[in-house]
């Protein structure tokens, strides 16, 4: 979603033209003022993931050194912001419970999948796989429901197709 994770094949963009119900209103600052400026992060971090992993995987050192020193702490920060977005209804605070927990189970993948080719532990790399799937399934979660609140609150989200979804760069097929 908006260059952000945690979405895909779409970036959004919200309208704030007739927001007049707390709800719209709390929706488009959440996403203006919080989500949309934690984008960059999420992307560059997933971007530097995608550069070591499946089609461009080259060694387990590149992928451990990207996760190292790039990627866990990009996300790090990222799950940070996601954390501190503070929305004032109730609605809006569930939406972002999602987020945060698809962003938390990112970034356990990503250290799980550090940690175990640091130890050369198969099962462990398979753990992050699993848990970054896990994650893409929320993120799926929290996109049809900020479909359905936007749709609920009379609000309308502007998509820009893009050539392809994160998903489909970024997909943790293997144990690579």
């Amino acid at each position: 979603m908006i260059r952000f994770l945690l979405s895909s094949a779409v970036a959004l963009f919200f309208l704030f033209a007739c927001a007049t119900d707390r709800v719209a209103t709390d929706l488009a600052v959440y996403l203006n003022q919080g989500v949309m400026n934690l984008a960059e992060l999420e992307q560059k971090s997933l971007e530097r993931y995608a550069a070591v992993t499946g089609d461009n995987y080259t060694s387990d050192e590149s992928v451990y050194h990207a996760l190292k020193d790039q990627v866990i702490p990009l996300y790090r920060r990222f799950l940070e912001g996601l954390r501190a977005i503070r929305p004032e209804t109730d609605e809006v605070r569930n939406l972002n419970r999602i987020i945060v927990e698809a962003a938390q189970a990112m970034y356990e993948g990503f250290r799980l999948k550090m940690v175990g080719i640091e130890q050369n532990e198969t099962g462990m790399i398979m753990a992050g796989n699993e848990k970054i799937d896990e994650a893409r399934m929320k993120t799926q979660q929290w996109q049809a429901e900020l479909v359905g609140l936007a749709d609920s609150s009379g609000l309308a989200l502007v998509a820009e197709e893009r050539k392809r979804s994160w998903w489909d760069i970024f997909k943790p097929a293997s144990s690579n």
